[in-house]
């Protein structure tokens, strides 16, 4: 890492970015100066450094302003930088964190800790672009593999129909039986292919928050829904609902899993009963969705949020096993979480904690 690590010193005093230039150039570091804050943006107009080490008393632009130009550009936003300065006031340092400051030394700086720390901070930058690469690597082969194995099943329900066609309309009992059991296992299989991708692509998706009213999210959802299966008696109760900071989108999605379940779960009810709820509670807006279906055993309630894993067979009721683990993925990505509570036979509650922002 030190042969080629670029570090680019922001400072208005030479003899202090001559000093940090030759303590950095010993450990194999390659090292650019920049004299004041216009000059260090001019710099990364051209240059991206693996690192900056920068000044908060400046003449021209201060520390404070420079790190907050830096972080607002796309191009420059993640690289790290280490405040160096002088300062104690707690009330700048913190600012400085907030701007994006990953860290900073106090002048005068003991050469040890100095160099300790630019070497932490390169360490954690190198290891996140790795894991950036592995990412969108990983993402790229998904969407390559999903679309690979998708096109056999394609072919498969091809060839179940030009057989069908063959064998006219009157086939043998047990021909048609085991054609619509291909046709059936092939249609899951690609289900699951499908939402795999979808769950794999929820890696690297960011929520973008803002304050949501989902009451009539959850509304038209469930309408929608319900319009799938219009001779099924379902009560639906929406009680009041707090404004959710939250990513709209994502918020869809979740709500669209969440109903499904419980429309589903209770399909052997003669009368459906699904409440949605709302609450706040300890710094979080907690939403709630509760039916009186068929439940689950809380012995394997830690299976709920992983890939492919069920607590109903095939037989009992259809499904992929990825809805549940898909909103778990939604709701760390909003800083949140979300739980679980069942019974067998007696339904199953389900608890959306959105941090209050």
């Amino acid at each position: 890492m030190n042969n080629y690590a670029e570090i680019l010193v922001v400072d208005d005093m030479p003899d202090h970015i001559a000093y940090s230039g030759n303590l950095l150039r010993a450990e194999g570091y390659r090292v650019f100066a920049a004299a004041s804050g216009k000059a260090a943006i001019r710099f990364l107009e051209k240059r991206i450094p693996d690192l900056i080490l920068l000044d908060i008393q400046m003449g021209d632009i201060n520390g404070l302003e420079v790190c907050e130009m830096i972080k607002s550009n796309k191009k420059t936003r993640d690289i790290p930088i280490i405040f160096l300065t002088s300062e104690t006031s707690p009330e700048i340092i913190s600012r400085g964190f907030e701007l994006g400051g990953c860290d900073y030394v106090k002048k005068p700086f003991i050469k040890e800790e100095y160099l300790a720390r630019i070497k932490t901070h390169l360490q954690v930058s190198f290891q996140q672009k790795e894991l950036t690469a592995a990412n969108n690597e990983l993402t790229q082969f998904c969407s390559a593999v999903s679309h690979d194995l998708k096109a056999p099943f394609n072919i498969i329900n091809m060839l179940i129909e030009m057989l069908r066609s063959e064998l006219g309309e009157n086939p043998d009992e047990s021909i048609a039986t085991i054609m619509d059991m291909i046709v059936s296992k092939a249609t899951q299989t690609k289900t699951m292919i499908e939402r795999l991708f979808d769950f794999s692509k929820m890696c690297n998706v960011n929520a973008v928050v803002r304050q949501v009213d989902i009451r009539p999210i959850a509304e038209e959802t469930y309408h929608d829904l319900k319009e799938l299966e219009p001779d099924r008696d379902i009560e639906f109760i929406c009680g009041e609902l707090p404004l959710v900071d939250c990513d709209e989108v994502l918020m869809r999605i979740m709500l669209k899993n969440l109903l499904s379940n419980a429309i589903k779960y209770t399909s052997k009810r003669e009368k459906a009963v699904i409440e949605l709820s709302g609450h706040s509670e300890q710094g979080y807006n907690v939403i709630k969705i509760k039916d009186n279906g068929s439940g689950f055993d809380m012995t394997y309630s830690n299976k709920l949020f992983q890939v492919f894993q069920r607590l109903h067979s095939e037989e009992e009721f259809e499904g992929s096993g990825v809805g549940l683990a898909l909103i778990h993925r939604i709701m760390e990505r909003h800083g949140g979480r979300v739980e679980a509570y069942g019974e067998v036979d007696k339904g199953a509650e389900f608890s959306l904690w959105f941090p209050k922002r």
